[in-house]
């Protein structure tokens, strides 16, 4: 039952492994297999447990022989037809075939499905994303290792096992600060808790902090976490040797270690850190501008296709000028563009501005998957395309065909331009010209984060389903529009799934005709 269960289990979750991490949509299939895995992982515990309860039973059996015995003579026992009859039948019966139960291996099926679906299962570089990701969701949004690990998000709350792997990642990662972050919190939950204490190891734990404190200049903590590895392991040589090392240094450079070095600080650019801030909160509008935050229905100049159903407008920022349309997709489209993209997910992949090739990034972390009218017998692109086209007045000939995103674990798209720059490949190999503008479907809601953001001018656009952002990328001249400069906030909780549409300057000739200054 549980092979037939895990057979089942593949045939719906077939995704490569690598890069798990980076899509929800592709690990709800690894939740269900691990649903699977545990039923079999059951079966086989209940086999255990019968096998001992049979061995049990058979030792009382012999016990309860074996107590007359010892209470009278082996001869008085034997003089009894019955008891010599019953001491036959437990070596025929029993001692003979003890070995079968002994060695009897339940495992065999559960390792068969294991193996079965070893090439479903999480890699290294899924591991390591995964935690990388949780670095990222804490920095961005100013998360310290309590409030993640007490589950204050909603999920599963951490043990001192758990926040000791988070720390002992980052400090492969070379990440000081998270490190010592970590092992702070499973210092604490071992404390706290004795049970949870028997899952690491204290020593373990203080080489750790002692070591990110020597490694962020703080030598006076690296000392005090030596010196309580100590009291928990005397003698400990390479312990010793750093302590002496350290008071050393301590002595050598006194005035290099006086400045203690504050646990929340980071080095950044100011954009970076505009971004973060946009991604936790909006900027306040001022009272003056509240009047030009507009709505009002759309039909283009009375399109025959608007009349009755006009686009819903809402202006979400003024400079640079994005429209946000309000429920342009119903559900059944975005079903559907789901659908259809849940197969032809890969890791999303950002464009060279020398050559114009395509490659991973850290700092794009989601799968994507391009579609096509062609792609869609039921006609639900091609329909997405006319709308807008209907909306934004633009030719979709020589649009890109419409890309689907669904990000993973902190799934984010740091700071970046649609459009090439001067002196940037401008999509030659397309031959239709620059992106002259974007349209970014929501094709969900998200619990927390998520937003798109506008660092230069600090506009933040929260993710709503079933609505669209539209923005000019170039001007009227053809320059392009550095205001538009924006960035994909990291998911916090919930599963987030957009679509864009790049449409390029071929075919706008007269649809937006340029403008005689730059700067229009």
């Amino acid at each position: 039952m549980c092979l037939r269960l895990l057979l089942v289990s593949a045939c719906v979750f077939t995704v490569a492994r690598a890069e798990m991490f980076t899509a929800v949509a592709h690990m709800r299939g690894l939740a269900q297999l691990e649903g699977d895995l545990l039923q079999g992982f059951k079966e086989y515990i209940a086999a255990e447990e019968q096998r001992v309860q049979d061995l049990k039973k058979f030792a009382s059996e012999v016990e309860s022989a074996q107590a007359v015995v010892r209470a009278t003579s082996v001869h008085e026992y034997l003089n009894d037809p019955i008891n010599s009859v019953l001491l036959i039948n437990r070596f025929y019966q029993g001692w003979k075939k003890l070995s079968e139960i002994v060695y009897r291996d339940n495992s065999i099926e559960l390792m068969a499905n294991i193996s079965l679906n070893d090439y479903q299962m999480p890699m290294g570089e899924d591991y390591k994303g995964a935690y990388a990701a949780l670095r990222r969701l804490q920095d961005t949004y100013d998360l310290k290792p309590d409030q993640v690990s007490d589950g204050q998000l909603g999920g599963l709350k951490m043990t001192a096992s758990d926040c000791y792997d988070a720390g002992r990642e980052s400090f492969l990662a070379n990440e000081w600060r998270h490190t010592r972050h970590w092992m702070l919190e499973a210092l604490n939950k071992s404390i706290q808790d004795e049970e949870q204490a028997k899952d690491v190891d204290l020593v373990d734990i203080y080489d750790h902090l002692a070591y990110a404190e020597y490694k962020m200049g703080n030598i006076r903590k690296a000392i005090q976490y030596s010196r309580d590895l100590l009291q928990n392991e005397p003698g400990h040589a390479r312990t010793e040797s750093n302590v002496a090392y350290f008071e050393e240094e301590l002595i050598k450079n006194p005035d290099s270690y006086n400045n203690y070095v504050d646990e929340d600080y980071r080095e950044m650019t100011d954009e970076h850190a505009r971004y973060e801030e946009l991604c936790r909160r909006a900027d306040p509008v001022s009272q003056k501008q509240h009047r030009k935050y507009i709505c009002f229905y759309y039909n283009n100049h009375r399109n025959p296709r608007l009349l009755l159903t006009p686009a819903k407008v809402e202006i979400a920022n003024l400079k640079p000028r994005v429209w946000m349309l309000r429920n342009v997709l119903s559900e059944s489209e975005m079903n559907q563009l789901k659908e259809l993209a849940g197969p032809k997910l890969l890791r999303a992949l950002v464009r060279s501005p020398e050559d114009g090739t395509l490659s991973p990034a850290d700092y794009r972390v989601s799968k994507s998957a391009w579609l096509g009218s062609d792609d869609d017998p039921q006609g639900y692109v091609k329909r997405i395309d006319q709308r807008i086209e209907d909306i934004t007045n633009l030719d979709m000939s020589t649009a890109e065909q419409l890309q689907v995103c669904n990000y993973g674990i902190g799934g984010h798209y740091e700071p970046h331009y649609d459009f090439a720059r001067k002196d940037e490949d401008a999509f030659t190999g397309l031959g239709s010209g620059n992106r002259i503008a974007t349209v970014l479907f929501y094709m969900s809601d998200v619990t927390m984060g998520g937003a798109t953001v506008f660092p230069n001018v600090g506009a933040r656009i929260p993710p709503g389903n079933g609505d669209a952002a539209f923005w000019w990328n170039l001007k009227r001249s053809g320059e392009g529009d550095y205001s538009t400069r924006h960035a994909g906030c990291p998911v916090l909780v919930g599963t987030k799934w957009v679509c864009n549409k790049w449409i390029h300057e071929r075919g706008q000739e007269f649809r937006r005709p340029c403008g005689l200054s730059p700067h229009q």
